[in-house]
């Protein structure tokens, strides 16, 4: 391979900051050297040294993942410092599920409940949990989340994985996924365990999941990442400012500035 495209790479996985990754991931897509990054894995070596599935092809975000070796640096920065020894993190919308083998490889102690409705994608995480002898640590559900217990459609992004998502009508690029409300479904597999750090990355179903989990975030007083975007909002009758005013009244506050994710802790802390 050439010479070029292997520095390239070297220099992205060792690039520092979190800005300017998107772009320089925009402007490698097209070319020789994005035909290179499709064609690296289907295993990858994470920056921390342990290995995942990646998916092939010209996925954003499994590119993100080979380029740089790590995905939303400030996202698993406020997972880990919120997340105790022995806490549950939720992982919802857990996608090839980084977040996921990065809270499990930190906190031995820990469970991850992670979901992730996307058949092929959640083989990638199922093979990642085997590779790295994690399935007493990561519980995998092939579902959805949101305010009612239903088979609902979901709609596929093939060219971007990140973003599929609960779709309002059937197309040739949909399928048809179970969704539970957590406040019913969660609570049984729980027991005595506390709810501590709660992802919730669902291209726009984000409050739909946290009107389905009301009880849960007043029992438990979980941290909080909620993705919010309102062009991804408003696909479901929503809106950002709709989603901070809910989070507001749940007794939430934000305690970084959002960089398309919302970090929030209990008004309370």
């Amino acid at each position: 391979m050439n010479v070029l495209h292997h520095l390239l790479h070297a220099f992205c996985r060792a690039w520092p900051f979190e800005r300017g990754r998107d772009f320089i991931m925009r402007h490698t897509f097209a070319g020789s050297f994005g035909d290179y990054l499709a064609a690296c894995g289907p295993w990858i070596r994470v920056r921390e040294g342990w290995r995942m599935r990646a998916n092939m092809g010209k996925d954003y975000s499994s590119r993100i993942l080979k380029l740089y070796g790590e995905l939303e640096p400030t996202t698993g920065a406020f997972l880990l410092a919120h997340m105790p020894p022995d806490g549950v993190f939720l992982d919802i919308g857990a996608n090839a599920g980084f977040f996921s083998l990065l809270l499990a490889k930190h906190f031995p102690k820990g469970r991850v409940i992670a979901f992730e409705p996307n058949p092929p994608i959640a083989d990638l995480l199922a093979e990642s949990i085997m590779e790295n002898d994690l399935a007493d640590r990561i519980e995998l559900h092939r579902l959805a989340v949101s305010d009612q217990n239903a088979v609902l459609q979901f709609l596929v992004e093939e060219s971007n994985s990140g973003h599929s998502r609960l779709a309002g009508g059937v197309s040739s690029a949909s399928m048809q996924v179970e969704a539970v409300i957590l406040d019913e479904w969660l609570p049984p597999k729980l027991g005595e365990a506390r709810v501590a750090v709660v992802k919730i990355d669902v291209e726009g179903a984000e409050l739909r999941v946290l009107k389905g989990m009301r009880t849960l975030l007043e029992a438990h007083r979980p941290a909080l990442v909620v993705e919010g975007y309102d062009e991804h909002l408003r696909e479901f009758g929503d809106s950002l400012r709709a989603l901070r005013e809910w989070l507001a009244e749940a007794s939430y506050r934000e305690i970084r500035p959002s960089d398309g994710n919302l970090y929030l802790v209990p008004a309370t802390r």
